[in-house]
């Protein structure tokens, strides 16, 4: 495509413009929205640093790629409070690849400054942004898959250039199997385009066909050949395939199915008719671009069971990409490149207002989760287990082999899945749970035989093992469900007591089972994990005693 009056950009205009975006994710880095999936992904990288094996040890349901690179990137940050921010930050090699397919296919397509701006708009896209930002393997899949079709779009048709697009989608395919949804749509897309263009043109060369089919298979055979070696080829199978397949169903599947049939059946016939009109002696990439984006958003809306915002990743760019070429002919625009300029820098104006307004950078999203993984840091040592819904503790393992996400959430309220979470807990002597997602009976569970760590932000959906004494008598019995270390507590120091009629003392280890406790006062007491009180821990809930109180207990 080419257009009046356009002028090549100075050499510093556009690293001026890239350094500033470079600046603006970094200042984005903990004002992207906390998604609960960054966590489950730090848990299994953290897994590979273990030497856990993956779907057998650690549970995960998405291909192996990411979590295995990635593992190398949390191993150098070690056991931190913050360490989602750098593992954010490494993200931003999948945003620079994403953004530079974009700009590459906007490069043969168009003309260096509409690929440019079209980059710059998709950068600044609020929900391209803030998602691409978030620690999640989306991000890796959505770029890897963009650096596929930039290896072919608008290329002259090389073998290697087909074995190389091939090897990229079979890496996001070892990332998320999302992929094949993808390649099946893509090929469709390409069908249609092929299927209209006049006769005679040329095709693809089967040996280009094959070449990509070759590297497509590549990646996922050596991980295929890797988990058979392990033993392992029965739990990945169940991970990747079994778990995913069944659980969550669409709301009114059959109307939004007629739906999805209805807008795909339009969007096919305007692309054939498009391309038989135009009739060019080369492929239509931009109208393949813009039906296989189309109609995988049409999948996700209306046929997908489960919709997230990181499933529109791939399809952002590429229409975007192709809305710019589409607008930029339009009369008024192609005779001005001052026009199209100022319209470039107008939406990317109004995107960041909507970026501002949207996620404020001041605002620090991660605040919570950095001060409730101190709190596990804390109170934990390496190797000792904590509940948590999906491996929000990161460094620590769990009790409970599956994740609790949306899928499982499912299972569990129909009753596909057991809720084998407290006996977990009490077989692995977890002391901390992070009280969130959790079915009726285990909840329960946790209200009975723990105690929250406190009710500030950050810490109030974290519990340790302990249960609270009410006042009214020195002899007290519990039901102890967790074996550990134990001490008793007015609130503000320990209390001597004797238990099971054994003497008098100040910490105990006890079983599991009823134990009668005999201490010298009759206020409010909490039996509590001896490590936590050690560590620093003092009950918000009780109130230290009065002076009259702590008078009457001195004297007795």
């Amino acid at each position: 495509m080419s257009f009046a009056k356009e002028k090549t950009f100075t050499v510093r205009w556009p690293w001026l413009a890239l350094a500033l975006l470079a600046v603006l994710r970094l200042a984005w880095l903990n004002a992207y929205p906390l998604n609960s999936d960054e966590a489950q992904h730090a848990h299994v990288a953290w897994g590979w640093t273990q030497g856990l094996r993956l779907y057998r040890d650690v549970f995960d349901n998405h291909g192996p790629l990411f979590s295995g690179l990635h593992s190398v990137v949390l191993n150098l940050i070690g056991e931190r409070a913050d360490a989602l921010t750098w593992l954010r930050l490494s993200m931003q090699v999948w945003f620079a690849l994403a953004l530079f397919a974009v700009w590459r296919m906007g490069r043969r397509l168009y003309t260096p400054n509409l690929a440019f701006y079209a980059m710059l708009i998709v950068a600044f896209v609020p929900r391209f942004f803030l998602v691409s930002g978030q620690f999640r393997t989306d991000d890796m899949w959505m770029a890897l898959w963009l650096a596929a079709l930039a290896m072919v779009v608008g290329a002259p048709p090389r073998a290697w250039r087909w074995f190389v697009a091939g090897l990229l989608t079979g890496a996001a395919l070892s990332v998320s199997q999302k992929t094949m949804v993808l390649l099946g749509v893509a090929a469709f897309a390409g069908l249609v385009v092929s299927l209209a263009r006049p006769p005679g043109k040329r095709a693809p060369r089967a040996r280009s066909i094959v070449c990509g089919i070759a590297g497509l298979l590549l990646v996922p055979a050596l991980f295929a050949l890797w988990l058979a070696w392990r033993g392992d080829l029965g739990p990945a199978w169940y991970g990747l395939v079994g778990y995913n397949v069944g659980g969550a169903r669409k709301a009114y599947a059959l109307p939004k199915l007629a739906v999805f049939l209805l807008l795909s059946g339009v969007c096919v016939r305007l692309a054939y008719g498009h391309v038989r009109r135009v009739a060019r002696e080369v492929f239509d990439w931009p109208v393949f671009l813009a039906l296989q984006a189309g109609l995988f958003l049409f999948l996700v809306w209306f046929v997908w069971p489960l919709i997230t915002a990181q499933d529109f990743l791939p399809a952002i760019p590429p229409l975007v990409l192709v809305l710019a070429g589409a607008i930029a002919r339009l009369p008024w625009l192609r005779e001005s490149a001052m026009r199209r300029r100022a319209l470039g820098k107008a939406v990317i104006g109004l995107e960041l207002a909507a970026l501002l307004l949207t996620a404020p950078p001041w605002l620090d999203r991660l605040a919570p989760q950095r001060t409730e993984l101190a709190a596990v840091l804390h109170y934990t040592d390496p190797g000792e287990t904590v509940m948590d819904p999906k491996g929000d503790a990161i460094f620590r393992p769990r009790p409970y082999f599956p994740v609790i996400e949306s899928m499982a959430m499912i299972r569990l309220r129909r009753g596909h899945m057991a809720d084998t979470i407290a006996e977990g807990m009490q077989r692995e002597r977890t002391m901390l749970v992070l009280r969130r997602r959790l079915p009726p009976a285990s909840d329960e569970f946790v209200q009975r035989n723990y105690l929250p760590v406190s009710d500030q932000p950050g810490q109030a959906e974290v519990w340790m093992a302990g249960q609270y004494l009410p006042p009214g008598q020195r002899t007290r019995s519990v039901d102890l469900a967790l074996a550990g270390e134990y001490v008793l507590s007015d609130g503000r120091n320990q209390v001597p007591a004797s238990i099971d009629g054994a003497a008098s003392d100040r910490q105990w280890t006890l079983g599991v089972g009823r134990h009668s406790i005999d201490a010298a006062t009759d206020r409010a007491l909490v039996l509590v994990w001896r490590r936590a009180w050690e560590r620093g821990w003092r009950p918000a809930a009780l109130p230290p005693p009065t002076e009259e109180e702590a008078g009457a207990d001195a004297c007795q």
